[in-house]
């Protein structure tokens, strides 16, 4: 099965008019988007899941409510015990959100288990470009991005098969 985003829509609305921008090209980086000063976001469009499809969100965070330390984003159709398509996108360990595409190719097409898990996860955290602060080390960042996308990868996994 070839490569499939999600592909959302944001529709931007102002006196005008309106116009429809791609989720993948509305943010343009750290507090900067496409909005434009005169314009609303009005409306969000996101396809129908497809059947045996899952997801899961984890978040990093000093407190709740805070922004993300890490956090690790996966979304995965499976296709007849397979990897169909998969999304792993990360942030707060970039300069803008990092979508991790090299662990993404290696699981499509592949079967879901330890392995494939770990070498994503892996791929993943060399994807990241997170900075040294007082909440740790590039390191340890990127360790929690490779743990946060094997716990990722299973949660979806489970869910994809209707585990919940």
């Amino acid at each position: 099965m070839p490569p499939r985003r999600l592909d959302a829509e944001l529709v931007l609305r102002s006196k005008s008019g309106s116009r429809t921008v791609k989720a993948r090209d509305f943010f343009n980086g750290p507090f900067s988007t496409a909005l434009q000063p005169t314009e609303i976001l009005s409306e969000i469009r996101i396809p129908a899941a497809r059947p045996q499809t899952g997801g899961a969100y984890l978040k990093l965070e000093r407190k709740v409510g805070d922004f993300a330390t890490v956090a690790v984003a996966v979304h995965l159709e499976m296709d007849d015990g397979k990897v169909g398509n998969a999304g792993i996108g990360l942030t707060a360990v970039g300069p803008q959100n990092v979508k991790a595409e090299r662990a993404e190719a290696a699981l499509r097409g592949a079967r879901l288990d330890d392995a494939s898990i770990k070498k994503a996860a892996v791929l993943a955290a060399e994807a990241a470009e997170p900075k040294a602060d007082h909440r740790g080390s590039v390191e340890y960042k990127r360790n929690v991005v490779r743990v946060f996308t094997e716990r990722g990868l299973k949660r979806a996994y489970e869910r994809a098969r209707g585990g919940g």
